[in-house]
């Protein structure tokens, strides 16, 4: 009988030259063979245990080997006393000799990082660099063969014949006093030749027989089969449970050391991982075993072998108590820095601490749907832990939108601070399950994108970073909060509204929740449009909400009034355009501010007032930081305070083009050559230098590059009013004409250029029509707010609408209620709502114009002075407080107000499943969220009422698969199985009848025979 030892030294010498120079790649091929010959060895002994234990892989690699022999060494038992301490050393020695690797170079930096990085093609380093390399392999080779030469000392090799002569030929180590068959995992072919066993295809194991020619030999013996059938890891027909463990898989890759790979072993409905926690000491070796307990729970094996919730390992091995206090001092330092700024930046006396909670509107993303009514912030925090329970199947996804001023950020900042601390508070214990998900804030002004803003926030968070945070996310455990996202330097809100957000969202995977404040509504008019245009490339699981943070009511602000000691009744002495302004925050505080000291005991604040609440704002803002303009204590401001006023004006201006918060220094100093009408800024000496101490300059830096902000995003709102105000004073009406189209607008700029100006207002908005067709689409989009802001503006302020013309524009809302209207032509436009007088002494022209809500507020309203309407204008109408949306609804409902509509062609009536239809696809276009079924083609969102709406939601479905408008697509969540749908025709284009689309075409043929 030959000796096993020499069987196996040459089987070594087949992978290696006879000269001298072997190369690196010999060595590691090589290596591969040991480590595949001594887990198969291992394999046999499983085997010999139990043969339905075995589980060995379907086509096993280098980390495959590994993680067979780390699971292998605690299945076998401990070295003494069993029938198998032999083959346990083998796998000790084997395990050590790796882990004793160690290599300088971080991209080579294990034995299977080398091994990939050089099966894969990867650039070698050359020289002494990869003799180097060599030589470590080699003393791991030689590590694993010694290990192989003691297992093997003193065996011999039995080769015992095949069930028949075709068979491969079963080969059996002996000892004097044991034995281990190696069959089936080695075999000898019929000229004694060693075959191992490499994988498992075709419904036949497949085997590597080392030497030079026929080096893969398929193994067909019936017996052999059956065999390998038994040992060999399950094809799981239960598609959850693989994806299960890919779940894993990306879970602990947001924690495990980069330097080490992930293995993973299956049995019995139960994973087990091997791999390395990145921790701040070094990396440390773990072994977690996971399963899907009863009621589809996901489960950890903790220590005591108790089954705890999945979210229990992610808190133990984060160490959750800390994780919560150092997100909490990071929170008390954002809140104690925007504190000081109020100090500093704005000149407040003192920080204000005093928090009214504010009241939310939740609506669709569309805005044209709300849901419920006006809720305290508070029950918005509820409403997102509910969502944070439920795994899937839609990403939720809650805008926090509202005007500059209202107080969006001290409200995100405050309550994501108030959660760190309860979670901070609450017992460390493993086994509760009601503990309360982190909020973790994100400041996004002045990054480049939202990896970074995440990763500033748990900079100092030990073992946490951006990918740490996906996966607690992803489970429950966190939300990310994400302060002025639209305001990233990468101008994400413009370019691609999607951009950053939606790598998260694909990320999170129908999982989680992101809170997203956006100062702009252009950004989530842009938002809806990506979605919408990008519905058959993007595969996201999403629903949005949208949290319109409202103004202050008068019981609030009076609360805030008195609680920081000003007598409410002192409002009674304010202009009513500055009283309606104190329901903002921001200007209640400036109010107290600059009002609280009083020059006699029985003074009243706000008495004899003369400048406007933003204008004092402005003023003191200019008048502190021309101040800090000058060359020494004793000296004049460098620059006067109305040059300031207009290179403020001017960095506005720039702003507004770049669509960023944010201008460089060389831009400060182009503004301010422009200020004092002088290209050459040092004949203003010292001016160059002294401009990077203005206070805007500490809010950003990026690098080594200082960029200049305003201390409040107000001051930019009023700046570039009063830049638009200049030019209409200079009479350049066409150049704030061209300046509609740069960005859109807010409110407060709105505001103040119709309130100082209405005549040039009006004047600008007439020379403004006809001109959005010749813009670029972004530019338009921008342009027609713009527009449909400013006459919603004139409208409220002088409750008149004459004989005008208006094309192109855009409204958020237009409220004709108690307005003088004569004779208006609407062409062209688009209404979010449009709110209705009772009276027909108007004539309103609707011509080639969208309304989304139509409101009027009575059921005897005569709206017979409506004209050029049909009722495929109007998506919805609300008659004193009835919604009517369905197409026949609609029409019967405008008919009923006295509105003419056109005949109908002589075509019959569309039949009721293409009405549903168009029904249907309306609010999905609206709402822009991802459509979610059940196997029944219900859909799984039970929050989705307008699905019920005709009853034909099911056979709307199935009318999109069979006319290949969309198919499912499995998605994985809590529950039973659910179905993505995924349009191959953009959903706009159905809902248009784009019939130039072969499936657009088909659908609605099918839709109407």
């Amino acid at each position: 009988m030959t000796r096993a030892s020499d069987q196996y030294d040459e089987l070594l010498a087949s992978y290696l030259d006879d000269d001298d120079r072997i190369t690196l790649y010999e060595y590691l091929a090589a290596l591969d063979f040991s480590l595949r010959f001594t887990m198969l060895c291992t394999a046999a002994a499983m085997y010999d245990r139990d043969p339905q234990q075995v589980n060995i892989g379907r086509a096993p690699g280098f980390g495959g080997y590994l993680a067979y022999l780390r699971t292998a060494r605690s299945m076998l038992g401990s070295t003494s006393g069993t029938q198998h301490a032999h083959v346990i050393g083998l796998v000790q020695q084997t395990l050590d000799v790796v882990r004793a690797y160690r290599s300088g170079s971080p991209e080579f930096a294990t034995l299977e990082k080398l091994r990939n990085h050089a099966n894969h093609g990867g650039p070698m380093p050359a020289g002494p660099a990869r003799d180097e390399l060599a030589k470590q392999v080699q003393e791991a080779l030689s590590g694993i063969t010694a290990a192989v030469h003691d297992f093997l000392d003193g065996a011999s090799v039995d080769l015992a014949a095949g069930a028949t002569d075709q068979s491969f030929r079963r080969p059996t180590l002996r000892w004097s006093n044991r034995s281990l068959a190696l069959w089936p995992f080695i075999c000898a072919d019929d000229l004694d030749r060693w075959c191992l066993y490499a994988q498992y295809t075709s419904q036949q194991p497949v085997y590597i027989r080392p030497g030079r020619s026929d080096v893969r030999v398929p193994g067909r013996d019936e017996d052999l089969v059956a065999a390998m059938n038994d040992a060999r890891t399950a094809k799981r027909e239960d598609a959850e449970f693989a994806v299960f463990v890919e779940g894993l898989r990306t879970d602990l890759a947001g924690f495990r050391d980069p330097d080490y790979e992930l293995h993973h072993y299956e049995a019995g409905g139960v994973v087990t991982f091997f791999w390395m926690q990145r921790r701040e000491a070094g990396a440390e070796e773990r072994v977690d075993s996971f399963r899907i307990g009863p009621g589809e729970e996901r489960q950890w094996l903790a220590e005591g072998n108790k089954w705890l919730r999945y979210a229990s390992f992610l808190r133990h091995i984060t160490n959750w108590p800390i994780v919560a206090r150092r997100v909490r001092q990071y929170l008390q330092g954002l809140e104690l820095q925007m504190l000081n700024e109020e100090q500093t930046l704005l000149g407040w006396s003192r920080p204000t601490t005093l928090q009214i909670e504010p009241t939310v509107q939740m609506t669709d993303l569309g805005g044209s749907q709300r849901v419920g009514n006006a809720m305290p912030f508070t029950d918005l925090m509820r409403d997102i832990d509910r969502r944070l329970e439920i795994r899937g199947p839609q990403t939720q996804v809650y805008f926090v939108a509202g005007e500059a001023g209202i107080g969006k950020t001290r409200a995100l900042l405050k309550t994501t601070l108030n959660r760190a601390r309860t979670v901070e508070e609450e017992p460390d214990d493993l086994h509760t399950s009601d503990q309360a998900p982190l909020f973790l804030y994100v400041r996004s002004t002045g990054l480049d994108d939202l990896q970074k803003a995440i990763g500033s926030a748990v900079v100092d968070v030990p073992n946490v970073n951006d990918d740490a945070v996906r996966t607690l996310c992803r489970n429950g455990l966190m939300a990310v909060f994400i302060d002025g996202f639209d305001e990233l330097r990468g101008g994400v809100g413009y370019g691609d509204a999607l951009s950053s957000l939606r790598t998260w969202i694909a990320d999170l995977g129908g999982r989680g929740v992101i809170v997203v404040s956006a100062r702009s509504s252009y950004y989530l008019s842009q938002y809806r449009s990506d979605l919408q245009n990008n519905a058959q490339n993007m595969d996201l699981s999403v629903a949005h909400r949208v949290a319109l943070v409202q103004r202050w009511t008068d019981d609030q602000l009076h609360d805030f009034l008195g609680q920081c000691g000003v007598d409410p009744q002192a409002l009674d002495e304010i202009p009513p355009e500055d009283r309606d302004l104190l329901r903002l925050p921001f200007f209640a505080k400036v109010y107290v501010e600059a009002y609280r000291p009083l020059p006699a005991p029985d003074a009243h604040p706000g008495k004899g007032i003369s400048d406007e609440l933003p204008d004092l704002v402005l003023d003191q803002y200019i008048s502190r930081e021309a101040m800090k303009l000058t060359v020494g204590a004793d000296q004049p401001p460098l620059i006067s305070v109305d040059e300031l006023r207009n290179l403020f004006q001017v960095v506005a201006e720039l702003m507004a083009v770049e669509h960023e918060r944010l201008v460089t220094v060389a831009e400060l100093e182009l503004a301010a050559t422009v200020a004092i009408d002088n290209e050459d800024l040092d004949q203003r000496r010292g001016l160059r230098r002294r401009l990077t101490a203005l206070c805007g300059m500490a809010v950003t830096t990026a690098g080594n590059e200082r960029r200049f902000a305003f201390s409040h995003e107000l001051f930019y709102d009023y700046f570039l009013a009063d830049a638009m105000l200049a030019s209409m004073t200079d009479g350049k009406i066409r150049q704030v004409v061209g300046a509609l189209g740069l960005s859109e607008w807010r409110t407060a700029t709105v505001k103040r250029i119709v309130r100082r100006a209405p005549d040039a207002t009006l004047e600008a908005l007439r020379a403004a029509n006809g001109q959005a067709g010749m813009l670029s689409e972004r530019r338009g989009v921008a342009f027609r707010a713009n527009v449909g802001a400013l006459w919603s503006a004139l409208v409220e302020q002088s409750g008149r609408l004459g004989n005008e013309t208006i094309q192109d524009a855009t409204f958020e809302s237009l409220d004709l209620v108690g307005t003088n209207c004569q004779f208006v032509r609407f062409q062209g436009c688009r209404f979010q709502k449009l709110s209705m007088p009772p009276a027909s002494a108007w004539e309103i022209s609707l011509k080639d114009c969208e309304v989304d809500t139509l409101e009027v507020r009575t059921r005897s309203a005569d709206l017979s002075g409506m004209r050029d309407a049909v009722a495929s204008t109007f998506s919805q109408i609300v008659t004193a407080g009835v919604l009517s949306d369905t197409p026949r609804e609609v029409s019967a409902a405008l008919r009923l107000l006295g509105v003419d509509l056109p005949s109908q062609p002589e075509k019959g009536e569309p039949s009721l499943l293409a009405e549903a239809a168009l029904y249907y696809l309306g609010k999905i276009v609206d709402r822009g969220d991802t459509l979610v079924v059940e196997r029944d083609h219900t859909v799984a969102d039970g929050h989705a009422p307008w699905t019920r709406r005709y009853g034909l939601w099911p056979e709307f479905v199935k009318l999109l698969e069979r006319s290949g408008a969309a198919t499912l697509a499995q998605i994985q969540a809590g529950g039973q199985r659910k179905f993505r749908v995924r349009f191959q025709a953009l959903p706009i284009a159905l809902l248009q009848r784009d019939t130039e689309l072969e499936p657009v075409a088909r659908f609605w043929g099918m839709a109407e025979a």
